[in-house]
């Protein structure tokens, strides 16, 4: 017999022939296609014990690769048909926290399988931190983008804000600066109670909504609840800023809120997953995971133009059509930030971005 294997596969004879086996097992999805057999077996059975009906739901939490999905007062656990997973390109995540889809409910369960993925009236994403080439979905069909940030602990990140109100804008959504831990600031002049001045003043100027608050205090909690009643939004912004305590605050329930770390003056992460979480004043909130740092997805220097509004009004009077406002002669931006009509923190934010649209990404 080990001649018969030595004539077939040389010398190495029997092991030569388990190698080209596996080689052959690596290149044939029939072991991975009796999975994906199943798995239509299962959606298929669900279907059929359903009588085929579909309802419509809204994701409002992602789990274990599940989705809570919504429909009126009923709870379901839904995955995902193989279809929807094959057209996933260019995101991290197929679905996202306030998506509405249809299901087939799976009979005597409160179980079901999503079939189709309705069109996302606004979406709220940044670049995938690591590659740059994917978009990370953060929340879907939402309102107003709340873009939580913090006087002090961790201080206030100028060029973060206006990457979120870009990126709410993009989309038709409109952003809300909300500042929170001004019990913080205390009674003497300080740099902080000074930025969050200029702050205010260019942010009215530009017509987007700035709350200050203290969810310590529960300062200006009222206010805000007003201005949310009816709506669906979502809040980010950087981690520790406060938005387990600000939702905690609005919604009445006690979530889990973390510290900042003394050492970087940067926050800890205590929300893991976006969850939608309803609001006593009508409408709903998602909330999401705190970052440190949002990259622009598919984002290009002529848009970041047109979205600085202040300063592409400026520019209209500049003396190259094109001007990038940075270097060259006879800029009327430059005039203007000279004679103190644009905000410096503004224009460093545009600088930031134009530099982004720019350099190239290098993965960590």
């Amino acid at each position: 017999m080990n001649d018969e294997w030595d004539e077939l596969y040389g010398e190495k004879g029997r092991r030569g022939y388990r190698l080209e086996r596996k080689i052959a097992q690596r290149t044939d999805r029939s072991f991975s296609k009796k999975s994906d057999q199943d798995q239509k077996k299962k959606q298929q059975m669900a279907q059929e014990s359903a009588g085929g009906s579909q309802l419509e739901g809204l994701v409002i939490a992602l789990s274990a690769g599940r989705a809570e999905v919504m429909h009126g007062e009923q709870l379901y656990l839904c995955s995902t048909r193989g279809q929807l997973r094959e057209q996933q390109s260019r995101t991290s995540t197929l679905l996202v926290v306030g998506d509405l889809v249809l299901f087939t409910p799976i009979e005597n369960s409160f179980d079901g399988v999503i079939t189709q993925i309705k069109p996302r009236r606004s979406l709220l994403a940044r670049a995938d931190n690591l590659s740059r080439r994917r978009q990370q979905l953060i929340a879907a069909n939402i309102d107003l983008v709340l873009i939580a940030a913090s006087v002090v602990s961790p201080p206030l990140k100028v060029p973060l804000i206006d990457r979120y109100i870009l990126a709410a804008q993009k989309e038709g959504m409109q952003p809300v600066v909300v500042v929170n831990k001004v019990d913080l600031l205390g009674s003497e002049p300080s740099q902080e109670k000074e930025l969050l001045k200029e702050v205010k003043q260019v942010y009215s100027a530009l017509n987007i909504p700035l709350f200050v608050l203290s969810c310590e205090e529960s300062q200006g909690i009222e206010d805000l609840a007003r201005f949310l009643s009816g709506k669906s939004c979502v809040i980010s912004g950087q981690s520790g800023v406060g938005k387990s305590s600000l939702l905690s605050a609005l919604t009445g329930k006690q979530l889990v809120t973390g510290s900042v770390v003394e050492q970087t003056r940067k926050g800890s992460h205590t929300t893991t997953t976006a969850r939608l979480l309803p609001l006593p004043c009508g409408g709903f909130c998602i909330d999401t995971p705190g970052i440190r740092s949002f990259g622009m997805w598919e984002l290009k220097k002529e848009e970041v133009r047109t979205y600085f509004s202040e300063i592409f009004e400026e520019g209209c009077r500049c003396r190259f059509r094109g001007c990038t406002h940075l270097t060259e002669p006879d800029c009327a931006v430059q005039q203007a930030l000279d004679e103190d009509r644009i905000s410096l923190l503004r224009f460093a934010s545009y600088c930031a971005l134009i530099a982004s649209c720019t350099t190239r990404h290098r993965i960590r």
